[in-house]
C-alpha cells in the first residue's frame, strides 16, 4: 500500500507524510544538539521541497531564535504566517520573538491572535504560556 502525499509536505516532488516528518524531525534534532548550521541546512532543504508549507519556516525561525537572532527568527515566522494565515503556531512564535525583541504591545497582539485563531491548538497553548510567563516576570523586560 503506497502512502499518499502529505498535506504537511505540499511538496514540489511527491513526498509522503512519514519521510516529510523524518526530515523535519532531523532538523529539530540537530537544533536540540546545538548544531545550528546543520539544522538550518535541513530546514532550508525542507522549505525548498515543501514551499507551500509553513512547517520548515517555523523550523528556520527556531534555529535563528535559539541563536538569539530574534529579528531573523521573526522574519521566518512571518513567512510561515503568510503560508498559513489561519494557523496559530506561526503567530505564537512571532509573538515570542517580538517579546524577546522588547516589542511587548505588538507581541501581545500576535499572541492573542494565536489564541483566537485556534483556541485549543498547540499554538494557542504556547501563546497562553508566553503571556503567563511575561506577566510573571519570567521573560526579559522590554528593551529601552
Amino acid at each position: 500500500m503506497a502512502e499518499t502525499p502529505s498535506e504537511i509536505a505540499n511538496s514540489l516532488v511527491p513526498l509522503a507524510r512519514q519521510p516529510a516528518m523524518v526530515l523535519l524531525e532531523s532538523g529539530y534534532l540537530w537544533l536540540d544538539m546545538g548544531h545550528f548550521d546543520k539544522a538550518k541546512e535541513v530546514f532550508v532543504g525542507a522549505a525548498a521541497l515543501m514551499p507551500k508549507s509553513e512547517v520548515p519556516q517555523i523550523g528556520l525561525g527556531a534555529v535563528e531564535f535559539a541563536q538569539g537572532k530574534h529579528d531573523k527568527a521573526l522574519a521566518a515566522y512571518r513567512v510561515a504566517q503568510r503560508l498559513a494565515p489561519l494557523s496559530a503556531l506561526p503567530r505564537a512564535h512571532a509573538g515570542e520573538a517580538l517579546l524577546f525583541m522588547g516589542k511587548v504591545p505588538e507581541a501581545l497582539k500576535e499572541l492573542k491572535a494565536a489564541m483566537d485563531l485556534e483556541p485549543e491548538s498547540d499554538g494557542a497553548k504556547l501563546a497562553q504560556a508566553l503571556i503567563q510567563a511575561k506577566e510573571a516576570g519570567a521573560l526579559p523586560p522590554p528593551k529601552k
